[in-house]
């Protein structure tokens, strides 16, 4: 309902100005900002895993109920991408409104050691944890924008600039990864006693790849500058801020593999783990070009 009522302020303010038509595209850099990735799954305890310890031995009363979340978190750099879009539209005299498609993506690829957010977890990594690592690979964002511009006077006429605004969705995918390993050497391990199942333990891996993705709202504010070459056409720079207006979450994926096994622990369903980030703003900087017929 809000875009047909600022398409309505929009068309009230551009009062009898004839309709133009255009068309338009641009190409440039886009600037991911730092990205903090939050996991959680619903694993139980190493001890409550039937496939590592099916007699359930040297267990108490913390294998009667499911635990509590664990949590853990992993942070990388900003990194540079690229950006590029096209899009369609009238023109009514000094305004501008348009559809518009955006895509723009980033290479992470800096996994860093991953930060554990509860206390099991944590407990674990002072013996049973060789390796934590994890983080964002490639990024992508695909979106959709109904945009809306006005065209700032100059006294220069070939200079155009222009301010503006818009609304729409965006899908962003990231390449996750999250790698835990358990020390090779047994005697290194204290979440068992029994030598047995230390040794079962010791060396295993869990092992989280996937394309993960999510559909959300979004927002941008864009400003730039034209040049008209010739009549009907122009080339510029522009600048687009555009963000998320929620988080991040994808749907729940099963482990690739968990303690070196399917991702189960022996007790009926699989453990699943789920992503969120905050972080899915982006700042591109492109070459637009415009044609009017």
């Amino acid at each position: 309902m809000r875009p047909l009522i600022w398409a309505a302020a929009f068309l009230a303010i551009a009062g009898e100005a004839a309709a133009q038509p255009y068309v338009g595209s641009e190409l440039g850099p886009a600037l991911a900002p730092a990205l903090r990735l939050v996991g959680t799954d619903n694993d139980w305890g190493t001890r409550c895993d039937l496939l590592i310890n099916p007699d359930g031995l040297e267990t108490g009363t913390e294998c009667d109920t499911p635990p509590p979340p664990t949590e853990w978190t992993n942070e990388s750099g900003g990194s540079a991408g690229i950006a590029t879009g096209i899009a369609a539209g009238y023109r009514f005299g000094r305004f501008r409104a348009e559809i518009g498609y955006r895509y723009h993506a980033a290479s992470y690829h800096d996994y860093a050691p991953t930060q554990i957010g509860d206390v099991v977890t944590a407990q674990k990594a002072d013996q049973e944890l060789e390796t934590a690592i994890g983080g964002a690979g490639d990024v992508a964002v695909h979106g959709v924008f109904t945009n809306f511009a006005v065209d700032l006077r100059t006294a220069d006429r070939r200079l155009i600039p222009y301010v503006g605004a818009g609304a729409g969705v965006q899908r962003m995918s990231i390449d996750y990864l999250s790698l835990w390993k358990r020390n090779d050497d047994p005697d290194r391990i204290a979440t068992f006693e029994d030598a047995v199942l230390r040794a079962k333990l010791a060396g295993t891996t869990t092992i989280g790849t996937a394309v993960l993705d999510d559909a959300m709202l979004s927002v941008q504010i864009l400003a730039g500058v034209d040049y008209r070459v010739a009549e009907g056409l122009t080339i510029g720079q522009k600048i687009r801020y555009a963000r998320g207006l929620g988080a991040f979450l994808s749907q729940p994926r099963e482990w690739d593999q968990l303690r070196s096994h399917e991702s189960s622990v022996g007790r009926g369903s699989p453990i699943v783990y789920t992503v969120e980030t905050h972080d899915t703003s982006a700042l591109t900087m492109t070459l637009s070009l415009r044609y009017a017929p």
